[in-house]
């Protein structure tokens, strides 16, 4: 069996499509992908991409009409950012309205992280949102703020809920170059981005500090385009006995609840 060699980021256009890169999945066989994007980084490898291209992944195996509306990832393994992915599919079902599916995300021969995904034929319904988004200054109005290791994204700075924090728990941001109408290319950026900062932070003391992920939710409410203006906000909720949990919700400009996440983490002294 031949590959291609790995992408890496100094293959990527500079206007942007590094992030698209780091997405594209090569087809190796039926229900298998490969991920061929690699970086330099003495750093593992950064959990929002893998689960942004394990849904991807089983989002080929979907009718296109069927759209995520939610994922549930455990982070098993420390990913090596320097070493393709395979991803491997499993088809439980399709129903209806509904496919499921599960997705192992492979490197040197171990799993390194595992994916159940749900995707589902919209239906009509009643439109409703209990709690209103945050009420924070535009993006145009707002100071930039680096998010680091999110490849073609830009971010915002807004008023924090926890101003203490040592990492950001509430901004705006948005791809750095248009996307196609693709949603679950969307939905995919948007994984991407759901893992970045956390909404631990704010509970760091005597030491203890969030550390890596240990597993993570995520339900799209309404289909959202990442090359808009989408407000992130997270909040934590309680940390105890090594681990911390947090949920975390984004809203379009609107104020429209598109998504809503949920992620545990490792909090602990460093030892």
């Amino acid at each position: 069996m031949s590959f291609a060699p790995p992408f890496t980021a100094a293959d990527a256009e500079p206007d942007g499509g590094a992030l698209l890169d780091a997405l594209r999945l090569e087809t190796v066989d039926r229900d298998l992908y490969r991920a061929t994007f690699v970086v330099p980084d003495d750093r593992s490898l950064y959990g929002g991409q893998v689960a942004a291209q394990a849904l991807r992944a089983a989002g080929l195996t979907v009718e296109p009409d069927r759209l995520p509306h939610s994922l549930h990832g455990y982070f098993l393994r420390a990913g090596d950012s320097e070493h393709p992915t395979l991803f491997r599919v499993h088809r439980d079902r399709d129903g209806r309205s509904f496919s499921a599916r599960r997705v192992e995300a492979v490197q040197h021969g171990k799993v390194i992280f595992s994916m159940a995904a749900s995707f589902h034929l919209p239906d009509d319904g009643p439109e409703v949102q209990v709690r209103p988004a945050p009420e924070v200054a535009a993006p145009e109005e707002s100071p930039a703020v680096g998010l680091p290791r999110l490849l073609s994204f830009e971010a915002r700075a807004v008023d924090q809920p926890h101003p203490d924090t040592p990492w950001p728990t509430r901004f705006w941001a948005r791809t750095t170059a248009p996307l196609d109408d693709d949603p679950l290319l969307h939905a995919a950026v948007l994984t991407y981005l759901s893992d970045i900062s956390s909404g631990i932070a704010p509970l760091t003391r005597d030491g203890a500090t969030p550390g890596a992920s240990l597993d993570h939710a995520l339900w799209f409410h309404h289909p959202a385009r990442a090359d808009a203006w989408l407000l992130t906000d997270l909040e934590p909720h309680v940390a105890g006995r090594g681990r911390g949990w947090y949920t975390g919700t984004f809203h379009d400009r609107t104020g429209r609840a598109v998504a809503s996440t949920t992620q545990e983490c490792l909090f602990r002294a460093a030892r």
